[in-house]
């Protein structure tokens, strides 16, 4: 008689096979299929700063037949993983490619008292690494910088001018003077940091416009390229007399793409690539590419780094599903089955009222609705957070609230509460997204809830059977959440061992976390619990109810997630929309570096619907928000210290 597998045994084979393949696609992509040897590097400079490295070597490259380097410096507040487009793409073309996590970032150290002059941001590090190896050409490396990165990059050339033969600057401003080395660029069309640096006045209106051509549209550059009209011409490879006598290269390009979406824009990466080539003097392997074809010749041109991104999203799927998993099992057997508590009656406005769509208008607007008031606040140090000396309001407040604090070696002030990073950013719009929520849970308690019958146990607060208080419940919970996300994380773990690597596509960025971090997991956690508790009880208003059948679950946690992030979704659709067919960037988030949290909503979006998936479907298991809370807000922790402009802080 056969046996019929269970659905846990399919889950397993469909949860191996998806792992398999995630690191295979990974391991494969970056490789080259094993044309390319990738190692993931801990290095250390002279002041003892530890920077976390990938090192990309054709098996062509010898000492006998040395080839070209590549430096990468990755964009702001990100981590080496964004910039692997452009490593694996250029390994297998035959250069040396060192990927690094620059200075301050993710799991490189900041910098200690004595390398503060340091301007090359861990370049000098990577410099003398290169400098050791007999197969690379010591006298031919390129230099890339992507956004931030592209100014530490300009430096590195600088300093290393004798070496260097290409300044490569992504998403950065036009120079007219880089230096004595070709020098190629490359700007979006859509670019939203150019984009905000290029507004216009309009002398007929009085209003300012904005106008990427700006950013490369200036008599200076084009005179100092050699170009006869009054700008420099997209595509165009000028030849220009260094001041030492020797020609070098000039050349700009204007695909349609995005900042942040440049490595995942094919159209781009295969400009990137074909910018490389040229300016290393047509080194690199692009069988069948006609150089000599300005405008076109990009197009010829194979990419596989799709099959790395698909990797990774094989893998981001696979953590969320185990984790489904873990939870499910755990509260059906064992020590985690006394979590589940006995059914409880369902309130919530009468359902399709005037009121209950007034009230679901509400839980859709208003996290969009704040999200640029969120950051803003950010922006000027509003809250505890985000602490700067420069703002009086924040410095009387923030010591007032917590004198504990000590100047480092950089001269800023920290504190344990105050952490640096983007992550903060998120922190102050879900604060204000809580507040919000909050009213609208106390509106609906006291104007319907209450005289309903309302109680702790029908909100979720229940950590028993009876009215008593359990404070073993809470500390199960807690547990559990650790159980169901280190489940997720381990699987990362296990991964990321043989990938060397955590997961980075477009914005969205996920990693296994450096020791340096394990204050702000303790921080964040106290930051994150706010908002997914005034979220869980905002929706208690729309009376949505669990009768025990998984169909039922399953359609609780689609509505109650669509609720709680389908606003925000949408306004990233507009944002995006805006940015990509009017190429302005949306009004209101032109000041100071907002624009970069415009399509930021998108891996914000996507991590908290996961977060908000497991509170719903945990705590309507439970019939108790403890179990799914501490899940929903560990996950966040998890996914808020990924970001790669996260202090450390544990060891200063």
């Amino acid at each position: 008689m056969k046996r019929k597998l269970s659905g846990y045994s399919i889950f397993a084979i469909i949860l191996c096979i998806a792992v398999i393949l995630s690191f295979t696609l990974v391991i494969g992509t970056d490789t080259a299929w094993g044309k390319v040897r990738v190692e993931k590097m801990v290095l250390s400079s002279a002041d003892g700063d530890v920077f976390n490295a990938m090192l990309y070597r054709p098996k062509s490259a010898t000492a006998k037949n040395p080839a070209p380097a590549v430096v990468l410096y990755h964009g702001g507040n990100d981590m080496l993983e964004h910039t692997g487009t452009y490593a694996l793409e250029l390994a297998r073309r035959g250069f040396v490619v060192i990927n690094f996590d620059y200075q301050g970032s993710h799991d490189s150290d900041y910098k200690t008292a004595t390398s503060v002059g340091e301007s090359t941001f861990g370049g000098d590090t990577i410099y003398n690494t290169l400098k050791s190896y007999n197969f690379v050409k010591q006298d031919n490396i390129a230099v890339f910088g992507h956004s931030m990165g592209g100014g530490y990059a300009t430096a590195f050339a600088t300093k290393y001018a004798k070496n260097v033969r290409l300044l490569f600057h992504l998403g950065s401003a036009v120079t007219a003077n880089p230096g004595n080395f070709n020098y190629v660029t490359v700007v979006g069309d859509s670019d939203e940091s150019a984009l905000k640096r290029t507004t216009i006045l309009d002398e007929k209106t009085g209003k300012t416009s904005q106008d990427i051509h700006k950013y490369y549209n200036s008599p200076d550059i084009a005179k100092a390229w050699g170009e006869t009209g009054a700008s420099i011409i997209p595509s165009k490879q000028y030849q220009v007399t260094g001041t030492d006598g020797k020609k070098y290269l000039r050349v700009f390009y204007l695909p349609s793409s995005i900042h942040a979406y440049y490595n995942v824009d094919n159209a781009a990466v295969k400009q990137i690539i074909f910018g490389f080539i040229l300016g290393m003097d047509g080194y690199g392997n692009i069988d069948g590419v006609n150089l000599s074809d300005e405008v076109n010749g990009y197009k010829g041109i194979s990419t596989v780094w799709q099959w790395k991104d698909i990797g990774w999203i094989l893998e981001y799927l696979s953590i969320c599903a185990l984790m489904f998993a873990v939870a499910t099992a755990l509260i059906k057997a064992g020590k985690f089955k006394t979590l589940e508590l006995e059914p409880v009656p369902s309130y919530g406005i009468k359902k399709r009222s005037p009121a209950w769509f007034a009230f679901l208008a509400l839980l859709l607007v208003l996290p969009p609705l704040l999200y640029l008031p969120g950051v803003k606040a950010a922006e000027i140090g509003l809250f505890p957070t985000a602490y700067n000396t420069n703002n009086p309001v924040t410095k009387v407040a923030t010591q007032a609230l917590i004198p504990t604090q000590w100047t480092g070696a950089d001269g800023v002030k920290h504190s344990l509460w105050l952490l640096g990073g983007t992550s903060n950013v998120y922190v102050e719009w879900q604060w204000l997204t809580a507040a919000a929520m909050l009213v609208v849970f106390l509106v609906y308690y006291f104007v319907w809830g209450k005289k309903a019958g309302e109680n702790y146990r029908s909100l979720g607060f229940a950590t028993d059977n009876t009215k008593a208080f359990r404070i073993g419940y809470i500390l199960k919970s807690l547990l559990f959440g650790i159980c169901v996300v280190g489940s997720g994380y381990l699987l990362m773990g296990l991964i990321g061992k043989y990938t060397q690597q955590g997961l980075h596509i477009t914005t969205l960025q996920m990693s296994n976390l450096s020791r340096k971090r394990v204050m702000c997991w303790v921080v964040y956690f106290i930051y994150l619990i706010p908002y997914f508790l005034c979220t869980h009880l905002a929706t208690k208003s729309l009376g949505i109810s669990f009768d025990g059948t998984r169909k039922n679950l399953i359609t609780n946690v689609l509505k109650t997630t669509g609720i709680c992030v389908g606003g925000l979704f949408v306004f990233y659709i507009i944002f995006a929309l805006q940015l990509k067919l009017t190429h302005t960037v949306m009004e209101g988030f032109r000041t100071g570096i907002l624009y970069a949290y415009g399509l930021a909503i998108l891996p914000l979006t996507i991590g908290i619907t996961v977060g908000n998936a497991l509170n719903v479907y945990i705590s309507s298991k439970a019939r108790s928000i403890w179990p799914g809370l501490f899940t929903a807000v560990l996950w966040g922790v998890w996914t808020l210290c990924s970001a790669g402009g996260v202090t450390n802080y544990l060891i200063y």
